[in-house]
Order: C-alpha cells, then structure tokens, then sequence
C-alpha cells in the first residue's frame, strides 16, 4: 500500500480548525522525546483537488500539528499531477480538464509554513523555516498495462498484473526508462529535498517470459529453479539474489536521473515480517543494497494491516537506527481493516517511535486523518 490511493477518491471535507487558544493547549511537553522530522504525507487525493480552501486547511494542520517536512504525491508514469509536456499522454484527468500543476499549488501552499503567534494575541512574532518537500512517485502502471499489456508482470501460473510492470521491463526496458524521465521531470521541475519512490517492490508478478530471460541471463541458468512437483520455486535463493539485484539496477538508474538536479533519492520499502532486523528481500527490498543507492528508506510500519507476528514499534525503530543510522523514516499507516486506525492506537504508535528513537517519522495519508488523529499529533509533536 503506497503512500497515496490507487483510485482517486474525493477526500471528506475536512472539520473547522480549532481555535488556537485550544491548540495552545495539551501539547507535548519539553521533556517528551519527538523525531526531528516530523512528516505528513499527502496522496493524490489531497493533492489533484480543485477546491483552494483545501489545502489552505491542510497548511493550517500542518503548522498545528509543528510538521517539518511534507510529502506530496505527483502521481505515476501514466498518470500526474502536473502538466508533462514530454509525455502529454500521462497526465491525468483532472490537469486535462483544468491545465493546473496541482504539484506546484500544492509546494506553494504547504512549503512554507504560516507565522508564529504570540500565546493569547493574534501579534505574529516571527516566522518557521520552510519544510522540506519530498515528492513522491508511484510505480504502479493500471493505465500503461492497459495500453500496453507487453509492460505487465505475470506470476507463476501465467496470469498479467493489472498493476505491477515486469522486473525486466522497470530494469531494461520501457518502464524503467519512463520512470526515470519522470524522476528527473520532477527533480529539475520543482527541486525538492527528495524523490521518493513508492510501490516499488517485487512481490508475485516476476516470472513471466520476459523476466525467465533476463533471470538466466543474469544467473547464468537455463530455467527457473523448481520444485520437486516442476513448478517453480519462488523461495530460491537465487530467486532472491536475482531480484534484489534487479532492484538495485532500477533504483541506480534513477539516482542517476535525479542526481544532476542536487535532489536526494528515497524509496518506500515494507517492514519486516518477524525479526526487527530483518529485510524485505522477499519483495526484492535488500535494505543493505537499496541503501547503497538511496538517500534514504521509508519503512512501512503500518499498525493496523500488521499480524501478531510482526515486531513491535520501537523494537522496530531500535533495529533500524542500528543497521541505517539516519537513513531511514519510520512511515506511520493510518489504513486497517475497519478503515483506519483510532487515534488513540497512532497516538501510541507516535510514543513508540519516540521513545525508541526515531529521528524521522511520517504519518500517511492526510486523507484518513480525522479532528482525532490531528489532536493525537499535535500532542505527539507539538510544543
């Protein structure tokens, strides 16, 4: 699950905002830990809206809420946020219809944060300094396969993605290429701290024809490793060594393009499984090797989708600061099975990151965040 919906659904509006002199109040106190980056992130629902007032509230959250930095979706390769005159065919609906850079509105609301108010007066008594702007990509391809059903992955049985490119496509082929020249539009277009990549993981959609050659290629095989009963063993070893690598490949190539523009490179990647200092390897996200290529990793820890199996937060956080230093984000989801989580359970998921140390934390998506999770934030990081 990315940091952003796949459908493109209209946010609900949001509550007033609460009075200052409410805000004031009930904030973290000097003593309590709180990450130095402190993050909200938006998907494309937030950001491809059409009404001002939007993100004008969103901006104000923001500043209630003390957020350092804000991470705003762009969209797809075949399918942004703001007018791509390189490939005019990708650009969604609504910059169509309307000819707006939602991305840009959307750096211009958010970015720089409102003035400071003296407690109790509406004197201002100076200014924030603006927050960082990462500007996220997702990779899944719905309307590309559609297109061009040659770009789609294929499992084990034969059957295409509807949204996942093949490996060998994102690692030598159209994909890849596309998703490059979109990093480098946005680097160049907007120069954010960071691009960030999200979706980009290889989970049961790589053993289609395509990928066959390039796995023997690479692994110097004549087929797929199989089981005992010929089908294939998707837990090989060198399954797995074959796509961490390709991954790498793929994120290297982006790097590159975002590299000219003095723009760092991210990625979103999934939270361990079962041991805290484990990897996601089985997706293709060696932590080790993406950070060789990468500015940084965001780390899916999202609560409410999570299994009894999986480590808890600030055993998670420990683990992370221990094998990633500062290199990596601790991506708070709001998404459960019931909707979202209570706020509540991400005020205790905040404290817990917190308290193991987490130097950076997000909290994703703005769009499932109600008066609640605001509340449950200010209190978190506020002071």
């Amino acid at each position: 699950m990315s940091g952003f919906s796949v459908e493109l659904v209209r946010p609900a509006a949001f509550a007033g905002l609460l009075a200052t002199t409410v805000l004031l109040g009930a904030c973290a106190t000097e003593g309590q830990p709180r990450p130095a980056e402190r993050m909200v992130n938006l998907g494309f629902e937030d950001v491809a809206v059409e009404d001002p007032a939007h993100l004008k509230q969103l901006g104000g959250r923001l500043d209630q809420v003390q957020a350092t930095a804000v991470s705003i979706a762009v969209g797809r390769t075949d399918w942004t946020a703001f007018p791509w005159e390189a490939h005019p065919e990708s650009v969604s609906a609504e910059v169509k219809r309307t000819g707006r850079d939602f991305v840009a509105e959307s750096i211009a609301a958010l970015q720089q944060p409102g003035p400071l108010q003296q407690s109790g007066t509406a004197q201002q008594s100076g200014t924030r300094q603006k927050r960082d702007v990462i500007l996220t990509i997702d990779v899944l391809l719905d309307k590309a396969i559609t297109a061009d059903p040659s770009l789609a992955g294929h499992n084990t049985v034969g059957k295409a993605s509807g949204s996942f490119a093949s490996l060998s496509s994102l690692r030598t082929g159209a994909a890849g290429i596309q998703l490059a020249e979109l990093a480098a539009a946005v680097a160049k277009r907007y120069r954010p701290a960071a691009v960030n990549l999200t979706e980009l993981m290889f989970d049961e959609y790589t053993f289609g024809p395509d990928d066959l050659q390039d796995f023997t290629s690479a692994m110097h095989r004549s087929d797929w490793p199989r089981r005992a009963d010929g089908t294939i063993d998707t837990a090989a070893a060198d399954v797995t060594i074959w796509r961490t690598h390709a991954m790498a490949d793929i994120v290297r190539k982006v790097r590159s393009a975002v590299e000219p523009f003095g723009v760092d490179l991210d990625m979103d990647v999934r939270s361990p499984g079962v041991s805290a200092s484990a990897d996601r390897a089985d997706s293709g996200q060696d932590y080790g090797l993406l950070l060789e290529q990468l500015d940084r990793i965001h780390v899916w820890e999202y609560v409410g989708l999570n299994n009894e199996r999986s480590p808890g937060t600030e055993e998670l956080v420990k683990a992370l600061r221990q094998r990633a230093g500062t290199r990596y984000s601790l991506s708070i989801g709001l998404w459960s099975g019931d909707g979202s989580i209570s706020p509540d359970e991400l005020e205790r998921t905040l404290r817990l990151a917190a308290d193991g140390g987490a130097a950076s934390v997000s909290v994703t998506p703005a769009s499932l965040m109600g008066d609640g999770h605001w509340d449950a934030l200010r209190r978190a990081w506020a002071r």
